[in-house]
């Protein structure tokens, strides 16, 4: 079995993200940079379906500048087979789609995982692109995830509101991993010294015959602004029944929520 994975390289989420003086872009100096929580899961999941299908093999891609490097020696570290570095530090998810799904065609997958969404940019446009790109069935935000005991096709469950939702979707297939899938494991120092005496492929758009057209952004942000600082709350020093009344009065004037 083939399978494939997508990681993309983002601020941890404990980093402070700060804000250009221009407005139009974000400052991440000094910001550390990890795989995206989503991704781990991912990863994770095509490592235990590498050990449920004997003789399968793992190939991770990862799209965008140098510092995307770190994610696949993060994933070497792992045990995967493969990694490919697509280098094009500006492609939003769109054209991230593309590039992946350029590598991937010629990979010919029989399943491919991705996170939901990376938790920068949150857009959860990533997995359903490069599903269409690669003409396959695709189930979003799977919080379980079996294979067959032929491995022709997976059950996966959905969380919904209410309740929970069951899939049975047949291979090719791709897959976008929900927070609660499993476990990622971690590097034991034996894989992350294997790792740095592993290659990667290096690729650029243009080498997977991607022109300008392709790579252009498909969303166009005009400026970012820190949330607005939070106003001061207020305190009702009265007795309990007065207050009451006045809190109701300041939730249906002032808030407007009731």
């Amino acid at each position: 079995m083939k399978i494939a994975v997508c990681v993309k390289l983002v601020p941890s989420t404990t980093a402070l993200i700060r804000v250009s003086a221009d407005g139009k872009a974000l400052d991440c100096t000094g910001v550390e940079m990890v795989m995206s929580p989503y991704d781990e899961f991912a990863l994770e999941e095509a490592l235990k379906a590498r050990d449920k299908a004997a003789g399968s093999e793992i190939l991770v891609v990862s799209v965008g500048g140098d510092g995307a490097a770190k994610n696949l020696e993060q994933a070497y570290a792992l045990g995967v087979d493969q990694c490919v570095h697509v280098k094009a530090p500006d492609a939003d998810a769109a054209a991230a789609a593309r590039c992946a799904a350029a590598v991937l065609k010629t990979f010919a997958p029989d399943l491919v995982f991705c996170g939901r969404q990376a938790i920068d940019d949150d857009q959860w446009l990533f997995p359903g692109m490069l599903g269409e790109l690669l003409d396959l069935p695709h189930v979003t935000a799977a919080s379980s995830f079996a294979l067959s005991a032929d491995n022709a096709k997976a059950e996966c469950k959905r969380r919904i509101e209410g309740g929970e939702e069951t899939i049975e979707i047949a291979l090719p297939a791709l897959i976008s991993a929900e927070k609660g899938l499993n476990d990622p494991r971690s590097p034991t120092l034996k894989g992350r010294l294997n790792a740095k005496k592993k290659t990667v492929t290096v690729k650029t758009p243009a080498e997977l015959g991607l022109d300008a057209a392709a790579m252009a952004p498909a969303l166009k942000v005009e400026g970012y602004a820190p949330p607005p600082p939070k106003s001061a709350g207020k305190v009702i020093a009265k007795p309990a029944k007065e207050a009451a009344a006045e809190l109701v009065k300041l939730l249906r004037e002032e808030a407007k929520v009731i």
